[in-house]
């Protein structure tokens, strides 16, 4: 194809360059710039009108034509004066075709009607997923999508952490669900941090005395409970230990009188804690987690995760289902579950077979920096930095992600922004990406519903990309309240809404 343009600037991969071609050239066209034996590929990330007829332009370049092939990044720049083409055909496939040998595709690509957005699947999911996007963009059905494309795999391994009960039906047959309030969650699985987060708050002027008497009770419990593994128990290890201990022997010590009638050391600094306790053991919401009936021994251990994780039956994603569990245990809850995802890997010497997608979705709900509850954050920060070594992934999913910890969100390779509206989402993502694609961002508030921007190792270029629609959709639909409101609604069963309210059932 003839010149189109000419180059009047370059700025390391940052070029500005004149064309008089209007029709089909937008924010996000393609435009190539040949150089000795090889052509350069740009994106356009902006335009103005230079006069009349001419468009001045700003574009990212990422990569060149050579031997026939397209390499993402060039060593070779422009010079000023250097002519500008619009990609042929036959040049655009040869970039959007150099992944199609994995027939994986999140959708079409927008601004080319008709051609897949081809990515390399491997270095998708083995690289950390960030999915984020403004309520009303898209982002679960976007979740749904990708997660039904790897669904029918016969090897694949997908936990879901559900916050809302969205995706229980998303993925048919295909899925195992775990309505964590009914499961049993023993105890005894949580790590001496779990423990703490759920039992001792920080703000107690004797939180430390409580950590320090509560390690020790728990300890000697593991061991008294598992003498044959006495030598390498820890705090934090897998094994039983009778809840109660912690209640009858901190409650000792908080009424004891020494022998010659004082007041032992720590008299009445454990009221307060004996309080929490019991009313989280008496609570009925948590019997699913403090009584449990199934898994009441450490011998139990292998098959709790054989339930939890969909060993037996098969099923390629374990959907587990939070939204009927208290707010003030979820933090630990998911510090347990993602932990007992990365420490399964951690200690399978098969993990190369079995690599692991953990989803967290509402991530900013747990993985808040700012929030005093930080079990869940330092988890998943072990599991992004350590996790691909044992063969686990995290897909972190958030509407706010200016909510989610920066240690999180910097460790994730590929993006799929959706539209934000928030500037400060908008400036927090721009941050986390290559400074190279940050003007690629300015697209986001403008992106269509289901639309989303690709970024990252997987895709061969930054693709604004229209994701394929799921089938079936997840439960993440508004309700249209104009159009119910436009009928008579049928009776509400009073009853059975307030039987189900005490019940806890859902």
């Amino acid at each position: 194809m003839g010149a189109a343009g000419k180059v009047v600037s370059v700025r390391g991969s940052t070029i500005i360059g004149e064309t008089g071609v209007t029709e089909n050239f937008s924010v996000g066209a393609y435009i190539s710039i040949p150089v000795q034996e090889s052509k350069i590929l740009g994106i356009v990330t902006s335009l103005e009108l230079s006069s009349a007829d001419t468009v001045r332009f700003t574009a990212n370049l990422f990569g060149k034509f050579s031997s026939g092939k397209f390499e993402r990044g060039t060593e070779e720049l422009p010079s000023p004066g250097a002519s500008i083409e619009v990609p042929t055909e036959s040049e655009l496939d040869l970039i959007f075709n150099t992944h199609r040998r994995f027939d994986f595709a999140l959708g079409e690509i927008s601004l080319l009607k008709g051609k897949k957005n081809y990515i390399d699947p491997d270095k998708f999911f083995s690289r950390h997923i960030a999915i984020v996007g403004a309520t009303g963009s898209g982002k679960s059905c976007a979740v749904a999508s990708i997660l039904q494309k790897v669904a029918k795999l016969p090897g694949a391994r997908i936990i879901l952490l559900d916050l809302h009960d969205e995706y229980g039906d998303a993925f048919g047959e295909l899925a195992e669900k775990v309505n964590i309030g009914e499961f049993e969650l023993p105890y005894w699985a949580m790590n001496f941090d779990e423990l703490v987060e759920t039992f001792i708050d920080k703000d107690d002027p004797s939180a430390r005395s409580e950590t320090v008497v509560m390690s020790e009770i728990v300890l000697n419990g593991k061991r008294a409970k598992n003498l044959a593994y006495k030598d390498s128990i820890t705090v934090d290890s897998p094994v039983y230990f009778d809840l109660t201990d912690i209640k009858v022997k901190m409650q000792a010590l908080d009424t004891e009188r020494l022998p010659n009638g004082k007041e032992g050391p720590f008299y009445g600094s454990f009221t307060r804690f004996l309080f929490k306790f019991d009313s989280k053991f008496n609570d009925k919401r948590f019997e699913f987690l403090f009584k449990p009936k199934r898994f009441k021994s450490t011998d139990t251990f292998s098959k709790f995760l054989e339930s939890l994780f969909g060993l037996k039956s098969g099923k390629s994603i374990v959907v587990l289902n939070l939204s009927n569990v208290p707010q003030e245990v979820v933090n630990a809850l998911v510090s347990l579950l993602a932990r007992l995802v990365f420490d399964f890997n951690m200690w399978n010497p098969y993990r190369a077979n079995l690599p692991i997608l953990l989803v967290l979705e509402e991530a900013h709900n747990y993985l808040n920096s700012r929030m005093s509850s930080q079990t869940a954050r330092r988890t998943i920060e072990r599991v992004v930095k350590e996790g691909r070594k044992y063969g686990v992934s995290c897909m972190v999913v958030s509407q706010r992600p200016i909510d989610v910890a920066e240690s999180i969100l910097s460790q994730c390779s590929n993006f799929v922004a959706m539209r934000l509206s928030n500037p400060d989402d908008q400036a927090y993502v721009a941050k986390l990406v290559p400074e190279s694609m940050t003007d690629l961002l300015d697209v986001i508030p403008a992106l269509k519903q289901g639309e989303g921007l690709l970024l990252g190792d997987a895709s061969i270029l930054p693709l604004r990309t229209k994701i394929d629609p799921p089938n079936p959709f997840p439960k993440s639909k508004d309700v249209d309240f104009y159009t119910k409101w436009s009928i008579l609604p049928p009776a509400v069963d009073l009853e059975n809404v307030v039987e189900r309210w005490r019940r806890i059932s859902y």
